[in-house]
């Protein structure tokens, strides 16, 4: 049979650039080299693209996460030829953050024509945008923390001070919109350092979160389905070395601890499972997602956020999940490349009007 060719999109002009690097590394390591041929292209910090000629799976593996790496490779342009002629079947895009999860990339491989692992173009942005995002899950009726949005362009701070104390209270959490790793995000234990949070957190987005803080334990689960079944894989603790899960705490310090599966009652997983379920659905997501949670002393669950494109390095929650209900990470990317495939062969739609009607 002949093996499929997987490229691998990674890096990107986030803040994430590193965590991607990591993760496309996991990847690698755990396709299935039976079935499936990777090319590995890099997205740089300047927006550029490259790709690397060596396959070899234990010097790129050993080299790949530093930037100035010395790896055979070359510039190619951004177009559908670099899939074209690699002979690329389906693409990887194991980019975090802006311009990776937020459905950049994924508009520009729909414009290519060529399956991707992932939720899609609006999936992708509207999971993403933490204001939207948290829209869509009202709607679907999912607890969440009270929260605030501004934009940089009407920011009337002494009425935005007035509001926080009155709605939220403090300590509050300042986030920007759009952003991953829990960069620019944060925590605000007085009114005088409210105005100093928004104008740290506008460096990464024009709109701003004000979330009322969620005083409880952090809980993480995984999701993983297509548009008609959606399981959710499992659920783990996360206990911050940090005062919270701040990027630091995520991918620098070892010190923070997963523990998988939760050390809570099966009631409160059950819940947990149904609702990430509810919220994947809910911004209409697609081959998987990372949900996390708050959970109160009384025992509320609180959904914080979606992450559509989870890490994937070997410390992250989403393919520990996985691993820890009994299957491998080769197992994993298999499904996923498989749901790729499967989305483009199966869902294909008319166009245009053509003057008459007819039953799909």
């Amino acid at each position: 049979m002949k093996k499929i060719n997987v490229g691998i999109i990674f890096g990107g002009e986030s803040t994430e650039h590193e965590v991607s690097r990591r993760s496309a590394v996991h990847v690698i390591l755990s396709l299935d080299r039976t079935k499936y041929n990777f090319r590995l292209i890099e997205v740089t910090k300047e927006g550029d693209l490259i790709l690397y000629e060596n396959d070899n799976t234990d010097i790129i593996c050993n080299e790949i996460t530093d930037i100035k790496n010395t790896l055979s490779k070359i510039s190619i342009e951004i177009s559908n030829s670099i899939f074209i002629e690699n002979e690329i079947d389906v693409v990887f895009p194991v980019i975090h953050g802006t311009g990776g999860e937020d459905g950049v990339i994924q508009g520009f491989l729909e414009m290519c024509k060529i399956p991707y692992v992932g939720s899609g173009v609006a999936s992708s942005a509207v999971g993403f945008d933490k204001a939207i995002s948290k829209v869509m899950f009202s709607h679907a009726g999912i607890p969440q923390a009270e929260y605030i949005c501004v934009t940089i362009e009407n920011i009337d701070f002494n009425t935005l001070e007035k509001e926080v104390a009155a709605r939220l209270g403090y300590p509050v959490f300042v986030k920007p919109a759009n952003g991953g790793s829990s960069v620019g995000i944060f925590k605000v234990i007085e009114e005088a350092e409210l105005s100093i949070a928004v104008k740290d957190a506008s460096a990464y987005d024009r709109k701003i979160v004000i979330e009322a803080f969620v005083p409880g334990r952090e809980f993480e689960c995984a999701v993983l389905g297509g548009f008609g079944k959606v399981e959710a894989l499992g659920v783990g603790e996360i206990v911050p070395c940090n005062e919270f899960y701040d990027y630091n705490a995520k991918y620098v310090n070892e010190d923070s601890v997963g523990i998988i599966p939760a050390p809570i009652d099966d009631k409160l997983i059950n819940e947990i499972k149904r609702v990430s379920i509810e919220a994947f659905k809910a911004v209409d997501g697609y081959g998987l997602a990372r949900v996390d949670f708050f959970i109160t002393d009384d025992g509320k669950i609180i959904l914080n956020e979606i992450n559509t494109m989870p890490g994937f390095t070997s410390i992250s929650m989403y393919p520990k999940i996985w691993v820890s209900s009994g299957k491998s990470n080769t197992e994993l990317m298999t499904k996923l490349i498989e749901l790729a495939i499967e989305k483009k062969k199966k869902y294909k739609f008319l166009k245009d009007f053509c003057g008459e009607s007819k039953n799909v």
